[in-house]
């Protein structure tokens, strides 16, 4: 019997050894989850938790990009549209008729300076080496965990060219009536693309405040899950090692019990 009722209390001494290593393990590695054979599934949802936070880090950064190239290619369209207002300023000039020759000489020298200055402009507003202002290209911003939850950023063409003011000369009253008309015509167009430019820069710190979000509960939810309880861990090991040294002394008695009752009946 004492040896039966030994067997139980060393298999019940090396379970209570196992839940005192597992409790050791866990407050050295700071998880509810050191090893896979600790909770499989936990492990498994963690681990899918982990890498739409990397995801989501990553478009937090992606979307503040996309807000930055927008505010780069909304500074450039601000000081076009302020160019275009002064041609317009200088075309009226000329277009007054009371101007003498030398003044309208003036008048155009400075008109087609700041013409040329819009096309300068367009070409040298760029980010990472790609023009914003110049080109009627389009890019994509991933700021969600699935392929589709994407922003477009349109990138634009305000050249000279583009805008219809290229070549555009207010030397003569006739020509200031035409440079009028085109000019008007560009400041719509350049307010047009601001506008557009406006909502999705918009867009982008709406996405990076969802993102951040995101994140925050993501990462909540990741923590309750795999992250180890210092004080229920503790509490768990001292525990166990009470429970183990109880159960060394109860076995220790019950190899003695024995022999004692050996030496009774030798004498």
């Amino acid at each position: 019997m004492p040896t039966v009722n030994g067997a139980s209390i060393g298999a019940t001494s090396l379970q209570t050894s196992r839940l005192q290593q597992n409790n050791i393990n866990k407050l050295a590695s700071g998880s509810n989850i050191p090893k896979v054979s600790d909770a499989a599934a936990s492990l498994a949802i963690s681990t899918v938790l982990q890498s739409d936070t990397v995801v989501l880090n990553q478009n937090a950064a992606t979307a503040a990009q996309g807000a930055s190239i927008g505010q780069i290619a909304d500074g450039g369209l601000a000081r076009i549209s302020e160019g275009l207002v002064r041609l317009k300023e200088l075309a009226a000039q000329a277009f007054s008729g009371s101007q003498d020759p030398a003044s309208l000489s003036a008048i155009n020298a400075e008109f087609v300076q700041v013409r040329d200055e819009i096309t300068q402009i367009a070409e040298q507003t760029t980010f990472n080496g790609q023009g914003l202002l110049d080109n009627t290209g389009s890019q994509s911003f991933l700021i969600g965990t699935d392929v589709g939850d994407t922003i477009s950023l349109d990138n634009v063409d305000v050249t000279g060219g583009a805008l219809g003011i290229s070549g555009l000369t207010v030397d003569t009253v006739a020509n200031a009536t035409t440079a009028l008309g085109a000019i008007d015509n560009a400041i719509s167009a350049v307010s047009g693309f601001r506008a557009e430019l406006g909502a999705s820069i918009s867009l982008f710190e709406v996405a990076g405040e969802n993102i951040a979000s995101q994140i925050e509960n993501v990462s909540a939810a990741n923590s309750a899950l795999a992250d180890g309880d210092i004080a229920a861990q503790v509490t768990s090991l001292v525990t166990s090692k009470v429970l183990n040294e109880a159960q060394l002394a109860v076995q220790a008695q019950a190899n003695k019990n024995p022999q004692a009752l050996l030496k009774i009946l030798e004498g």
